[in-house]
Parts: C-alpha cells; sequence; structure tokens
C-alpha cells in the first residue's frame, strides 16, 4: 500500500514538472513569434550619424 502512495506522488510530480516545461516552452513560442525591430546594417547606421552630424553643423 505504502508502494502506490509514493508511486501516486511521485507520477504527480512528474506531471507537475511535464506541465511546468510545457508551459514555459509555450511561452518562449509564443514571444520568439512577436515581430522584432529590424536590424540595421554597419552602413545604415553609419548613414543615420552622418546624416546627424551634418544636421548638426
Amino acid at each position: 500500500m505504502e508502494n502506490i502512495e509514493e508511486f501516486k506522488k511521485n507520477y504527480q510530480q512528474r506531471i507537475e514538472n511535464l506541465a511546468k516545461s510545457k508551459t514555459e516552452w509555450i511561452n518562449d513560442f509564443v514571444e520568439s513569434q512577436k515581430p522584432k525591430k529590424p536590424v540595421k546594417t554597419v552602413g545604415e547606421m553609419y548613414k543615420e550619424i552622418k546624416k546627424e552630424e551634418r544636421l548638426t553643423q
């Protein structure tokens, strides 16, 4: 009888851990699907800096 109770407890713990990891995975996946700001190239950043320098002169 004690073995059955221990088995139930361990099984319940494994289910809870699996549910937590699934939830984390789903949250990470949803976060990764959100639109991201476009990455600027070095050339684009250089052009912006030069444009700002011209405006301040």
